[in-house]
Protein backbone atom coordinates (compact mmCIF):
# COMPACT_ATOMS: atom_id res chain seq x y z
CA UNK A 1 0.00 0.00 0.00
CA UNK A 2 2.70 2.39 0.71
CA UNK A 3 4.48 1.79 -2.13
CA UNK A 4 1.42 2.03 -4.47
CA UNK A 5 1.28 5.39 -2.37
CA UNK A 6 4.53 6.60 -3.08
CA UNK A 7 4.42 5.31 -6.74
CA UNK A 8 1.06 7.77 -6.97
CA UNK A 9 2.85 10.52 -5.33
CA UNK A 10 5.94 10.64 -7.92
CA UNK A 11 4.04 10.03 -10.99
CA UNK A 12 1.77 13.64 -9.67
CA UNK A 13 4.61 15.23 -8.89
CA UNK A 14 6.21 14.15 -12.48
CA UNK A 15 2.91 15.07 -14.18
CA UNK A 16 2.54 18.60 -12.34
CA UNK A 17 6.31 19.12 -13.41
CA UNK A 18 5.47 18.15 -17.08
CA UNK A 19 2.20 20.34 -17.21
CA UNK A 20 4.42 22.81 -15.73
CA UNK A 21 7.15 23.10 -18.50
CA UNK A 22 4.84 23.22 -20.90
CA UNK A 23 3.13 25.68 -19.77
CA UNK A 24 2.02 28.50 -22.01
CA UNK A 25 3.07 32.41 -22.33
CA UNK A 26 0.80 34.73 -21.33
CA UNK A 27 0.91 38.09 -23.64
CA UNK A 28 -1.85 40.92 -22.39
CA UNK A 29 -1.45 42.26 -26.06
CA UNK A 30 -4.23 44.65 -25.33
CA UNK A 31 -3.01 46.26 -22.68
CA UNK A 32 0.41 46.34 -22.58
CA UNK A 33 2.34 47.95 -25.78
CA UNK A 34 5.01 45.88 -27.29
CA UNK A 35 8.46 47.02 -27.16
CA UNK A 36 10.06 43.67 -28.28
CA UNK A 37 8.26 43.26 -31.92
CA UNK A 38 9.27 40.42 -34.40
CA UNK A 39 9.93 43.97 -37.08
CA UNK A 40 12.43 45.06 -34.69
CA UNK A 41 14.71 41.66 -34.85
CA UNK A 42 16.51 40.09 -37.89
CA UNK A 43 16.57 36.80 -37.97
CA UNK A 44 20.01 34.95 -39.50
CA UNK A 45 19.77 31.38 -41.01
CA UNK A 46 22.96 30.67 -38.64
CA UNK A 47 20.67 31.02 -35.41
CA UNK A 48 21.74 34.25 -34.45
CA UNK A 49 19.43 37.37 -34.09
CA UNK A 50 20.45 41.32 -34.76
CA UNK A 51 18.35 43.92 -32.93
CA UNK A 52 17.91 46.87 -35.26
CA UNK A 53 17.43 48.99 -32.39
CA UNK A 54 20.70 48.17 -29.97
CA UNK A 55 23.03 46.96 -32.70
CA UNK A 56 23.76 43.52 -30.96
CA UNK A 57 23.51 40.55 -32.37
CA UNK A 58 22.46 37.24 -30.39
CA UNK A 59 22.17 33.88 -29.78
CA UNK A 60 18.52 32.76 -30.36
CA UNK A 61 18.86 30.26 -27.90
CA UNK A 62 20.23 30.21 -24.56
CA UNK A 63 23.42 28.06 -23.65
CA UNK A 64 23.18 24.28 -23.57
CA UNK A 65 19.71 24.70 -25.84
CA UNK A 66 19.83 24.03 -29.76
CA UNK A 67 18.25 23.68 -33.07
CA UNK A 68 16.41 25.73 -35.15
CA UNK A 69 13.17 26.37 -32.72
CA UNK A 70 15.88 25.60 -29.47
CA UNK A 71 13.46 22.45 -28.60
CA UNK A 72 16.93 20.38 -27.83
CA UNK A 73 18.40 20.72 -24.34
CA UNK A 74 17.85 22.34 -21.22
CA UNK A 75 19.55 25.79 -20.36
CA UNK A 76 22.83 25.48 -18.88
CA UNK A 77 22.91 26.73 -15.41
CA UNK A 78 25.70 28.03 -13.91
CA UNK A 79 26.60 30.26 -10.76
CA UNK A 80 28.15 34.16 -11.98
CA UNK A 81 31.55 33.03 -11.54
CA UNK A 82 31.34 29.74 -14.31
CA UNK A 83 29.63 31.86 -16.19
CA UNK A 84 32.30 34.39 -16.64
CA UNK A 85 34.49 31.76 -16.91
CA UNK A 86 32.34 29.89 -19.56
CA UNK A 87 32.11 32.55 -22.52
CA UNK A 88 35.88 33.09 -23.31
CA UNK A 89 36.57 29.06 -23.10
CA UNK A 90 33.41 29.07 -25.77
CA UNK A 91 35.05 31.37 -27.79
CA UNK A 92 38.77 30.19 -28.01
CA UNK A 93 36.51 26.10 -28.94
CA UNK A 94 35.26 27.98 -32.12
CA UNK A 95 32.64 30.03 -31.02
CA UNK A 96 29.52 29.84 -32.78
CA UNK A 97 28.28 31.35 -35.93
CA UNK A 98 31.84 31.85 -37.61
CA UNK A 99 32.51 34.32 -34.53
CA UNK A 100 34.72 34.12 -31.46
CA UNK A 101 33.65 37.20 -29.42
CA UNK A 102 30.42 36.17 -27.72
CA UNK A 103 30.16 37.59 -24.06
CA UNK A 104 27.74 37.47 -21.53
CA UNK A 105 25.47 40.43 -21.74
CA UNK A 106 25.22 43.73 -19.17
CA UNK A 107 22.14 44.46 -17.63
CA UNK A 108 20.71 47.33 -19.49
CA UNK A 109 21.44 44.63 -22.79
CA UNK A 110 20.00 41.74 -21.20
CA UNK A 111 17.02 43.57 -20.14
CA UNK A 112 16.26 45.44 -23.58
CA UNK A 113 15.08 41.56 -24.79
CA UNK A 114 12.60 41.76 -21.92
CA UNK A 115 8.93 41.83 -23.97
CA UNK A 116 6.93 43.78 -20.78
CA UNK A 117 3.62 42.76 -22.39
CA UNK A 118 4.24 38.95 -21.82
CA UNK A 119 5.49 36.39 -19.00
CA UNK A 120 6.64 32.96 -18.48
CA UNK A 121 8.72 33.91 -20.43
CA UNK A 122 8.75 37.42 -20.80
CA UNK A 123 10.43 37.28 -23.99
CA UNK A 124 9.26 37.84 -27.63
CA UNK A 125 9.29 34.04 -28.03
CA UNK A 126 8.66 34.24 -32.26
CA UNK A 127 12.26 35.74 -32.46
CA UNK A 128 13.53 33.49 -29.53
CA UNK A 129 11.60 30.62 -29.31
CA UNK A 130 11.50 28.12 -26.39
CA UNK A 131 13.42 30.43 -24.24
CA UNK A 132 12.62 28.61 -20.10
CA UNK A 133 11.40 31.20 -18.12
CA UNK A 134 14.25 31.26 -15.79
CA UNK A 135 16.82 33.43 -14.14
CA UNK A 136 19.66 34.73 -16.65
CA UNK A 137 23.02 36.16 -15.36
CA UNK A 138 24.33 39.36 -16.69
CA UNK A 139 27.87 40.64 -16.29
CA UNK A 140 26.75 43.45 -14.06
CA UNK A 141 27.77 42.71 -10.46
CA UNK A 142 26.06 44.46 -7.76
CA UNK A 143 27.12 47.70 -6.43
CA UNK A 144 25.33 47.02 -2.92
CA UNK A 145 26.33 43.85 -2.35
CA UNK A 146 29.66 41.85 -3.11
CA UNK A 147 28.38 38.56 -3.53
CA UNK A 148 25.32 39.47 -6.08
CA UNK A 149 25.24 40.28 -9.65
CA UNK A 150 22.40 41.28 -11.35
CA UNK A 151 20.25 39.05 -13.50
CA UNK A 152 16.96 39.13 -15.37
CA UNK A 153 14.33 37.05 -14.41
CA UNK A 154 12.34 35.96 -17.84
CA UNK A 155 9.37 34.28 -15.10
CA UNK A 156 8.45 38.02 -14.40
CA UNK A 157 10.84 39.99 -16.75
CA UNK A 158 12.10 41.79 -13.93
CA UNK A 159 15.63 42.51 -13.73
CA UNK A 160 17.06 42.31 -10.05
CA UNK A 161 19.91 41.14 -8.28
CA UNK A 162 20.74 37.31 -7.12
CA UNK A 163 23.93 35.67 -5.16
CA UNK A 164 26.50 34.83 -7.62
CA UNK A 165 26.65 31.24 -5.73
CA UNK A 166 23.44 30.13 -7.07
CA UNK A 167 23.33 28.87 -10.86
CA UNK A 168 21.44 30.87 -13.41
CA UNK A 169 21.03 30.82 -17.11
CA UNK A 170 23.50 32.51 -19.70
CA UNK A 171 22.01 33.97 -23.08
CA UNK A 172 24.85 35.31 -25.54
CA UNK A 173 25.23 38.56 -27.19
CA UNK A 174 28.21 40.51 -29.35
CA UNK A 175 28.45 43.52 -30.90
CA UNK A 176 27.35 43.77 -34.55
CA UNK A 177 30.66 43.73 -35.66
CA UNK A 178 31.87 43.02 -39.35
CA UNK A 179 33.36 39.99 -39.68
Amino acid sequence: MINRVWKAGVLSILLTAACHAQADQLCKTGHIATTAPPSRYQQKEDSTVVDTKTGLMWRTCQEGVAGKSCGEGAPLMLTWAEALAYVPTFNREGGFAGYRDWRLPNIRELSSLIEPQCVAPAINLTVFPNTAPVDVWSSSPSRFHSHYSWLVDFETGAFTYGERARPKAIHLVRDRLVR
